[in-house]
């Protein structure tokens, strides 16, 4: 008979943490992301950039501006974008520069700062000028940020998003944009 009590004790115990493990397993997931401290798996699994495969990835980005120059060292990754019509808008390139940010610290797993210049070039006299730069780290930098820069629209960026990708404003880009 103890035997049989024995036996009954173990299955029910198996069918218990058959039950009970997922659910435990449930409640240790939303604990954090109730605390907004999980990692949200993206589709794109992480690259690891580098010298290799740099022009690759970057090459299948969808930007709308063309890339004028891109260094990888130590780390950092400094991009330039050409502002090159007098039609691109400032949601374009808000819109360009999130695809940047986002892809720098979404869709990679060393870059720790990205140095973004816009540059407005003119092909008649040969010339470039700086209109923006941002200097972001991956420690200030947060997902809301990037998706409030992608849907910022026509309107100048709020002072709080200055502060978080450390922007520096030209006068021409006051003059040309921030009329």
């Amino acid at each position: 008979m103890n035997r049989w009590i024995l036996i009954g004790c173990t299955m029910l115990l198996c069918i218990g943490a058959v039950i009970f493990l997922p659910k435990l397993f449930s409640f240790q997931t939303s604990y954090p992301q109730l605390k907004g401290i999980v990692t949200v798996f993206d589709s794109h699994p992480s690259t690891t950039l580098s010298d290799e495969n740099l022009v690759d990835t970057l090459h299948s980005r969808p930007f709308t501006l063309p890339i004028s120059k891109v260094d990888w060292k130590n780390s950092t990754l400094v991009l330039d974008l050409k502002v090159v019509t007098p039609d691109s808008t400032i949601t374009d390139i808000y819109e360009n520069m999130a695809e940047a940010i986002s892809f720098s610290f979404e869709s990679t797993s060393n870059v720790n700062r990205l140095m973004l210049r816009l540059v407005a070039e003119d092909k008649w006299v040969n010339t470039r000028h700086l209109l923006l730069a941002a200097d972001i780290s991956r420690q200030a930098w947060n997902e809301e940020s990037t998706h409030e820069l992608r849907n910022n629209g026509e309107a100048p960026l709020p002072d709080h998003l200055k502060q978080t990708f450390r922007m520096t404003e030209t006068k021409l880009w006051l003059n040309q944009f921030n009329r």
